[in-house]
C-alpha cells in the first residue's frame, strides 16, 4: 500500500467507524498500559507513578502494519486501542516527556 492509499484509507468512513468501534470495545483504555499494569501486579513489582495507571486510548494501532498487510486493515483482531505515548513507543518514536516544574523565585530575606 502506498502512502497515498494509506492516507485515503485513514480518511475513509469505514476506518472512522471501525476506529470508534475498537475504542469502544476497549473502553477507551490503552491496552499496553493495561497489560503493563497487570504484569506488574502479577509480579508484585512497583511501577513509577507515571506508569502506574491506565491512560486513555485515543489512537487505534494496526498490529500487523497497514502498508504491509492491507487485507487486515479492518480486522478486529489486528487492531488495538493505545494512548499516544504507547503508540509512539510501538512505532519507535521516542518522545521525551516535557514536564518541567516551574521554579519559584525565592527572594532573599530582608531584615
Amino acid at each position: 500500500m502506498t502512502d497515498k492509499e494509506a492516507k485515503e484509507f485513514y480518511n475513509s468512513e469505514k476506518w472512522k467507524h471501525k476506529r470508534l468501534a475498537i475504542l469502544r470495545r476497549d473502553q477507551y483504555e490503552c491496552q499496553d498500559c493495561r497489560k503493563r499494569l497487570q504484569e506488574a501486579k502479577e509480579k508484585d513489582v512497583r511501577l513509577p507513578a507515571m506508569d502506574a495507571k491506565i491512560r486513555r486510548a485515543t489512537q487505534v494501532h494496526h498490529i500487523m502494519e497497514l502498508k504491509e498487510h492491507p487485507e487486515l486493515a479492518l480486522d478486529d483482531e489486528n487492531l488495538v486501542s493505545l494512548c499516544t505515548q504507547c503508540h509512539n513507543e510501538r512505532h519507535g518514536r521516542h518522545v521525551e516527556r516535557k514536564f518541567i516544574p516551574k521554579r519559584r523565585v525565592i527572594a532573599p530575606e530582608q531584615w
